[in-house]
């Protein structure tokens, strides 16, 4: 019995001793705690993060960050933004042979009954001749074939479907000519269960009967923004073969003439996108913005795109996660947030030692967007255009202190906007400032006291002035946000009740009129001042994105002539005569301009982040060798628990050993039988 209990307790020491060395063995080899395949990282690829699966991959419907992140480098447009040059921002050509030109010509319409000549524009477009769009199964052979400009044309046919349901559609059906009619069209055959029609004229998209390499595109209005447009993915060449062999599946089955196309999509997990061998040549930029070079961001210069074989978006919707995987290295690129802001700087602008140790770098990017506070313009009480509902605009404007939503909920990123336009784009003045966005709250309680409430109070009902504040805030930094509105404006006196709904209720009584006072925002679709002075243009109210239904003829007079101008002198002096009507008539409280840090892997190069455009990672190199070699540096396994373990077994066996020997060596005595 005993023998059996010490060749077990052996066995068992043995087994433990196994383990712990066959453990420390394999850390000695070393642990991989990647998420990727075994020597994956060493190779030519790019490894993204996405915050959530990508609501479609139709070019012509995808309009939220994470799909055109993944859409804009499978569908390439006719122009796109220079990667390096700023202030202004700069278009070049991509699938154009040359730049667009358009000229000034009377175009006839029928408006109510009645022949009408108005004078428009007749853009010309001339596409490279070679084109060819990925290889698809769509195809036959399975082979991409030629692209001409009648896939242009079947592209802006698709934005007028409204079965497509395009969002940027009211950017061209009232400007390009016969579209709404074309729309009206295709809506009639889906109303009665039948498939779009495409042959049905329009006459405002042109093909050459002589070049197959030319459309063009007739305008009832001037409008010079078209060429920003163009620079879009709703506007790339889509091939009819895809849309009719994949119908609905079209929009997870991309088929582009781009630099990269789609490899695999694992929903909620990965995409990956690999070099497209049909794509049109495409080279690194020669020249930049001063300081370019210096910053090392020519060092490709010249150099054939892409620059990496592959992209690996994971999509990733916890920010911590990511947040984690970027620090052990498996993310090229990480954004600064307040997750891990502590961690990732040691102050505003300042690298904590930790991340310049790793030889991280970080860079700043300003938003071309404006965020804002909108009085509805029809409320009886705040809206209106006497000299009372103006001060009492002014007045709460006045009380609130946009530095302090700043510094509260942006961890001090961002801009105090003055007016709409961003930083970047023309009729921005850096040295303006607006006489009701300077904080003042003296000033305030006069101006409001002079709109005939003093304290608050109407003096000829005695009762407190009431701002129902309609919000979508209802999560905590939402509720963060409104507390802190309630707490600026009843500084005043004025008793602030906010109204908190989830966001499409909120949208649709936007839509509906139904609010005093709301929290919006606006982001470029491109950078031209037209894009945000069109959010208080009469004609656009809502539920159009002139959401606070403002309408000044004057505004709107002055607002229709500098949409037809191009850049100069005098368009910058009627933008400022716009701002000045605006201002006074006090609509909008202007919140900021959004900023943003970003943080780089050392081994990732030729990072410049563009406000607009979103295919700015097929300029980006990557050193895979230098980031195998750093991930192995920052994951290497730390094994002194293990020894430690190794260690504690050896010392604290042996007097349990000395025991088991000893019992096992007692001799035991058997008492004889007594006698009876």
């Amino acid at each position: 019995m005993q023998s059996v209990t010490l060749a077990a307790f052996r066995r068992l020491t043995a087994l433990l001793w196994g383990l712990s060395l066959l453990g420390l063995g394999l850390g000695l080899v070393g642990c991989d705690n990647s998420p990727y395949p075994p020597g994956e990282t060493g190779k030519s690829i790019l490894y993204l993060a996405l915050g959530d699966d990508p609501k479609t991959l139709d070019p012509s419907v995808a309009y939220d960050v994470a799909s055109g992140e993944v859409v804009n480098l499978i569908y390439p447009a006719y122009l796109e933004y220079d990667h390096l040059k700023r202030n202004p921002l700069q278009l070049d050509l991509d699938l154009g042979a040359t730049m667009p030109v358009y000229q000034t010509v009377p175009v006839q319409e029928m408006v109510d009954g009645k022949r009408v000549t108005r004078m428009g524009q007749l853009w010309t477009f001339h596409i490279r001749h070679d084109l060819r769009f990925q290889d698809d199964p769509c195809f036959p052979g399975g082979k991409g074939r030629p692209i001409t400009a009648a896939d242009f044309v079947f592209s802006f046919k698709r934005i007028a479907d409204p079965g497509v349901n395009c969002p940027i559609v009211n950017y061209l059906d009232d400007k390009v000519v016969g579209m709404r009619d074309f729309e009206n069209y295709q809506m009639q055959r889906e109303k009665r269960g039948l498939p779009p029609d495409y042959s049905y004229p329009l006459p405002g998209l042109q093909l050459d009967p002589h070049d197959p390499y030319t459309f063009r595109i007739l305008l009832d209005q001037p409008y010079p923004q078209l060429r920003y447009l163009m620079a879009m993915s709703f506007t790339t060449p889509i091939p009819h073969e895809a849309v009719e062999k994949y119908g609905k599946n079209f929009a997870r089955h991309p088929v582009g003439c781009g630099t990269f196309m789609l490899k695999e999509y694992v929903p909620k997990d990965r995409i990956v996108l690999v070099v497209n061998p049909n794509r049109h040549p495409e080279y690194y930029p020669s020249e930049g913005d001063p300081g370019d070079r210096a910053a090392g961001l020519l060092a490709d210069a010249g150099k054939q795109l892409p620059l990496v074989k592959e992209i690996r978006f994971s999509i990733i919707k916890e920010p911590l996660t990511a947040w984690n995987l970027f620090q052990q290295g498996y993310l090229d690129l990480s954004g600064v947030s307040q997750i891990n802001f502590q961690q990732a700087l040691s102050s505003p602008g300042q690298l904590s030692p930790e991340m310049r140790a790793r030889g991280i770098r970080l860079f700043k990017t300003t938003g071309a967007d404006v965020s804002y506070f909108i009085f509805n313009m029809d409320d009886p009480v705040y809206g209106g255009y006497t000299r009372r509902a103006k001060l009492l605009r002014h007045a709460i404007a006045l009380a609130m202190n946009q530095q302090e939503f700043i510094d509260l909920l942006s961890v001090g990123l961002g801009k105090p906007a003055q007016f709409l336009i961003p930083p970047g784009l023309f009729g921005y003045d850096p040295n303006y400032k607006n006489p009701y966005q300077q904080h003042n709250l003296e000033l305030a309680k006069k101006l409001l006291a002079e709109a005939g409430y003093p304290g608050g109070v109407d003096p000829k009902t005695g009762q407190r002035l009431v701002l129902y504040y309609d919000n979508s805030g209802v999560d905590a930094e939402g509720r963060l946000q409104t507390a802190l509105v309630i707490k600026q404006i009843q500084k005043l006196g004025i008793e602030v009740v906010p109204r908190s709904w989830r966001f499409p209720i909120f949208q649709s009584r936007v839509d509906q009129g139904q609010f005093q006072f709301i929290y919006f925002g606006w982001v470029a679709d491109y950078p031209d001042p037209e894009n945000f002075l069109l959010l208080l243009y009469g004609p656009n109210r809502r539920p159009g994105p002139n959401a606070a239904g403002y309408n000044n003829p004057a505004y709107n007079a002055l607002f229709t002539k500098m949409r037809a101008m191009e850049d100069g002198p005098e368009r910058a002096e009627i933008i400022q005569q716009m701002r000045n009507i605006a201002v006074e008539d006090g609509p909008m409280i202007y919140g900021a301009h959004s900023e943003s840090y970003g943080l780089v892997q050392p081994w990732l190069h030729n990072v410049k982040p563009n406000p607009i455009a979103l295919d700015s990672p097929k300029y980006y190199a990557v050193d895979a060798g230098e980031r195998l070699r750093l991930q192995r540096e920052w994951n290497r396994p730390n094994l002194w628990p293990l020894v430690g373990f190794v260690v504690f077994l050896t010392v604290g066996s042996l007097p349990a050993v000395q025991v088991v020997r000893q019992r096992s060596r007692r001799h035991v005595r058997v008492r004889p039988p007594e006698e009876s």
